[in-house]
């Protein structure tokens, strides 16, 4: 591994430049903002109902937005923290600042080509369309890899909580940032806010996972919700892709698990430039999974059913890629409720002209990853524009 210079601020011990970091800074300008009447950040007096999932979510993020350093301008230039050689890809560990004072850690997984590793370099794009048979030389993709719960962005990339490599690989997430690299992908995987390190010191209790609860409760006390800030975030993440040397021209796509699937909604539904996203461990109805037991408050969106059911949500992808796979065991987005929301959309897929936009596949286990069907059809579709439908 090859570590580079230490950045103006440094990580801690493991590495990690966001740990220890919480939202505070965050929540103190909200906080001053909110009793500015002419400029609130708060919802809008018109309470109608909101028209199309688009314009909710955006109106989700919108209060976020301001509040994000202009990448390039104000924001801090990105930091490559190491570097280090993995099976099939290069992976570097970079450090951005998107809200002022919260640094966030990003992985990049670089593909290597054949060859590549030995001659010290990864292959070109070029290359790269050759590789998957694009048949015209073309940017390779780019894939936005969205952790759920548990310890952030090393879920995805092979690594253990503490940078060590996963021997075990029993984690739900399956590492499938590092699946989606060795199919032909650049993926981008950052810490999300809340999650993992990413959490003040008042937050990292041994029985706690997340500061979704404190997150939630301060921002619903605001009008806000915890995915328009996380996902306004990811978003400034995507504007920052030049910074982290990956071409801005690159079709790009984007995955989830659990709670990183809402994310990967919300945030292809406020982003148009997202052309497949990939769900896992999600899709299913409200009535079914959020609003039958107990899940984390971070899934509770003001407003969210005066939009729809998680169908008609998810329906107003089309016709952009969407390739979704459910668990036969899944205790807390059963299986039942994944086969409603499949029969609605592959109807509303059809009625949008878009049905072999839409792949579904269920797999033999519980709430986890399994990739084998949908995130290789996601890199092809990225690359070679087209995917097949069950």
């Amino acid at each position: 591994m090859t570590t580079l210079p230490d950045p103006t601020t440094p990580p801690d011990r493991t590495g990690d430049p966001s740990r220890g970091r919480g939202a505070e800074p965050l929540l103190a300008r909200l906080a001053l903002n909110d009793g500015e009447r002419d400029n609130r950040i708060g919802p809008s007096e018109d309470v109608s109902p909101v028209r199309t999932a688009g314009a909710y979510f955006a109106a989700l993020l919108a209060p976020f937005e301001r509040f994000l350093l202009p990448a390039g301008a104000g924001a801090p230039a990105p930091l490559l923290l190491e570097e280090a050689e993995g099976p099939g890809y290069v992976r570097q560990r970079w450090q951005l600042e998107l809200y002022a004072g919260m640094p966030l850690g990003v992985y990049v997984l670089r593909p290597s080509g054949p060859g590549a590793a030995a001659r010290g370099e990864q292959d070109t794009d070029a290359d790269a369309a050759r590789v998957l048979g694009s048949g015209v030389p073309s940017a390779r993709p780019t894939v936005l890899a969205i952790h759920g719960h548990g310890y952030g962005s090393r879920q995805l990339v092979g690594l253990k909580a503490d940078g060590t490599v996963d021997t075990d690989r029993t984690d739900g997430h399956a590492h499938f940032g590092e699946t989606l690299a060795r199919l032909g992908a650049n993926v981008v995987v950052p810490d999300i806010l809340g999650f993992g390190p990413r959490r003040s010191a008042a937050d990292l209790e041994p029985a706690e996972n997340s500061a979704c609860a404190s997150l939630t409760s301060h921002l619903s006390a605001l009008g806000l919700s915890l995915a328009g800030a996380r996902a306004a975030e990811l978003i400034g993440v995507l504007d920052s892709l030049p910074a982290l040397g990956l071409d801005a021209s690159a079709r790009l796509g984007v995955a989830g698990h659990s709670g990183g699937s809402l994310l990967a909604v919300v945030t292809a539904l406020a982003n148009r430039r997202i052309s497949a996203v990939a769900l896992s461990g999600y899709v299913n109805t409200f009535a079914q999974s959020i609003l039958a037991m107990r899940h984390c408050p971070c899934n509770y969106l003001p407003g969210l059913l005066r939009v729809g059911e998680m169908p008609d949500l998810l329906a107003a992808l089309a016709p952009r890629h969407l390739l979704v796979e459910g668990g036969t065991a899944d205790p807390i987005f059963p299986i039942a409720g994944f086969r409603t929301a499949v029969v609605q959309l592959r109807e509303a897929y059809a009625a949008a002209g878009a049905a072999g936009s839409f792949l579904a596949v269920e797999h033999d286990g519980d709430h986890r990853v399994d990739g084998g069907t949908i995130h290789p059809a996601l890199v092809a579709t990225l690359t070679r524009g087209s995917v097949g439908c069950t």
